[in-house]
């Protein structure tokens, strides 16, 4: 007895399947990146620490309006020809970026970032809050 292996025929054109290829890697390339970000929930502050390798603390771009904490980072890298007879270059923007929603209680006067090692550490402090005290009633 013989085993038979059936067969389907593929009538994929390899040079769509590369054209896709090809499109999805430079789409890729020109939408911002989403960095990995770690957010801590405290009963006095809110911690936001985003990776940004390769960054510095002139690439980054942090904005507030409204309720919208947004977090960006950008490069333009030269790119020279490889040969000294060619005069082309180009310049390539990397961006990444991150919005949150945060809450209203949060004193946006003592906002702080710090950057080191390609780590950014946003620290947001909350509004004291009202201690309890009690009034005299006078007579």
């Amino acid at each position: 007895m013989t085993n038979m292996v059936v067969r389907r025929r593929v009538n994929a054109n390899p040079w769509t399947e590369f054209d896709k290829l090809w499109d999805s890697f430079y789409k890729a390339a020109d939408e911002p990146r989403t960095p990995a970000v770690q957010i801590r929930n405290e009963d006095d502050k809110v911690t936001v620490k985003a990776e940004l390798p390769g960054f510095g603390p002139d690439d980054i771009d942090i904005q507030v309006k409204e309720n919208i904490l947004t977090i960006q980072a950008f490069r333009i890298t030269e790119i020279k020809a490889d040969s000294e007879d060619e005069q082309a270059t180009e310049e390539k923007k990397v961006v990444f970026e991150k919005s949150f929603v945060i809450p209203e209680d949060l004193n946006r006067d003592k906002f702080e970032a710090e950057m080191k090692n390609g780590l950014l550490t946003l620290e947001l402090p909350r509004h004291e809050k009202a201690a309890p005290r009690s009034i005299k009633v006078k007579a």
